[in-house]
């Protein structure tokens, strides 16, 4: 049987995975996981937050928005995302006495490519026990959600030493596969940055804008590193994207910056160069015409927040 390798970072020489690339750079981070028990007629209220999942294992239960109609029946063995961190609840729906096992996360991205990714996102990401992707053997799709599942409920109720970081991951794990099966199933064609990022060329164009923001970037250089012409590359990202290829850099650079001032002692002429400008006072500039406000305002507004 021929070897087969995967890299875990990608090499300089070869294609990127654009989405690995994209995803390592939101600084997706699980917050905690709880297991909890909901009898006949119980319920449970999720307050907003950063982002939801739930597992059930048990008697079907149903899953309310607040402020909305929406509802979702949930089945033993289903996997539920709620990326935008909706407020909601929880009821024990089933005409049973068996208890059910509902294992909830909360968990945030630390960076503002974050954002941008969950606006790609639908409400929920449903996976069901009826309808997942297959796989090849030695393990089904079912059996290896299941496996997964289990080893956070272990990690949960029988914490030891690195327990958080093998929870954090394993969260990170179970979202890529949401994400993966809403794509494999979804009846919709994605937008945003999910449908930018399943295309080859411009998904290879904002890895390489996200993995060096401050190159002096110009459409020509990044259509000749793509080996695609000018107007074909500024074509289709404008399609995808909604945006030409250096005004999305320009806004990125904005957005890099804005968290380095919020979440760093660096000044903003060093800050500015980490962002591809070699003048502060024309990156002071861009900055407030993006967000609003001189970068030493924003900075100092952030810290007495």
């Amino acid at each position: 049987m021929p070897k087969r390798q995967i890299a875990l970072k990608t090499p300089a020489s070869a294609a990127p995975d654009a989405f690995f690339e994209v995803f390592s750079l939101t600084r997706m981070r699980g917050e905690s996981v709880t297991n909890d028990q909901l009898l006949r007629n119980e319920s449970r209220d999720f307050p907003s937050a950063a982002a939801y999942f739930h597992s059930l294992d048990g008697p079907s239960c149903t899953l309310r928005i607040a402020d909305s109609r929406r509802k979702l029946t949930l089945h033993s063995g289903d996997l539920i995302f709620l990326p935008h961190g909706d407020a909601h609840r929880i009821e024990y729906a089933a005409k049973h006495d068996a208890p059910v096992r509902l294992t909830t996360g909360v968990f945030r991205f630390e960076s503002a490519y974050g954002n941008a990714l969950t606006r790609s996102l639908p409400q929920w990401l449903h996976v069901s026990q009826l309808d997942r992707m297959p796989t090849s053997p030695p393990i089904s799709a079912v059996e290896w959600l299941a496996v997964t599942l289990a080893a956070m409920h272990v990690e949960t109720e029988q914490p030891t030493l690195g327990s958080a970081v093998m929870l954090s991951r394993l969260i990170d794990l179970l979202f890529v596969w949401a994400v993966r099966h809403w794509l494999a199933s979804s009846p919709k064609q994605p937008s945003g940055w999910i449908a930018a990022l399943q295309d080859p060329m411009i998904g290879e164009a904002l890895s390489l804008l996200h993995s060096d923001p401050a190159h002096d970037w110009s459409v020509e250089a990044l259509a000749e590193r793509l080996h695609q012409s000018r107007s074909g590359l500024s074509q289709r990202f404008v399609a995808l994207v909604g945006e030409p290829p250096i005004r999305y850099l320009t806004r990125w650079r904005m957005h890099l910056a804005a968290e380095l001032l919020a979440s760093s002692n660096l000044r903003v002429s060093q800050i500015a160069e980490r962002v591809g400008y070699d003048s502060e006072p024309a990156f002071s500039r861009a900055f407030r015409r993006y967000l609003g406000e001189a970068p030493v305002e924003y900075r100092n507004a952030r810290k007495a927040a």
